[in-house]
């Protein structure tokens, strides 16, 4: 199996779990279980902003493009210390087309959904509300809505100015 790997310094002076220990643990799993670490990305706790995730999102593009089968992480506490998104990073990821591997026995335990973490099951019960959603009102992530005028030029005289005459198109992103 071809694995990227993914590392992220979480904040915290005392925290152990370094961003070259979970390096260390990534590699350890790869080689023990015999498949290719093609890629490890990384990124900083010290971000300006909880999004500036460059290396999470080089690490989606990975998984997009069909070049890896599965991430490894150290930790689900890489992704993030909320569970909340844990869980929409642990869906993204799915949803690219890869596995997601924690090294961590407890962690191996949520990636199966066998634990019985409630905070867990509403968000992973939303987010397949918001997938059921999107995918009922052509919205799957393919096509994505854009709104223009219905009418070039001035309204029809028929219309009443208080309302709103617009049409929503779904273009493809590609």
């Amino acid at each position: 199996m071809k694995i990227a790997g993914y590392i992220r310094q979480t904040p915290g002076r005392t925290d152990p779990d370094t961003a070259f220990a979970q390096s260390e643990r990534v590699r350890r799993w790869v080689a023990d279980t015999a498949n290719e670490l093609m890629a490890m990305c990384q990124d900083h706790h010290a971000s300006s902003a909880p999004t500036d995730r460059p290396g999470f999102k080089a690490l989606l593009d990975i998984a997009r493009s069909g070049d890896a089968d599965a991430v490894v992480v150290a930790s689900l506490a890489a992704l993030s210390p909320d569970k909340m998104t844990q869980e929409i990073m642990i869906q993204d990821l799915r949803t690219a087309g890869v596995t997601l591997i924690a090294t961590d026995e407890e962690d191996i335990i949520v990636l199966a959904g066998s634990e019985e973490d409630h905070a867990r099951m509403v968000v992973r019960d939303v987010l397949a509300r918001i997938g059921e959603y999107r995918e009922a009102f052509g919205l799957s992530g393919e096509t994505e809505p854009s709104v223009r005028p219905a009418v070039a030029g001035p309204a029809p005289a028929a219309l009443d100015d208080d309302l709103t005459n617009v049409v929503i198109e779904l273009t493809s992103k590609s």
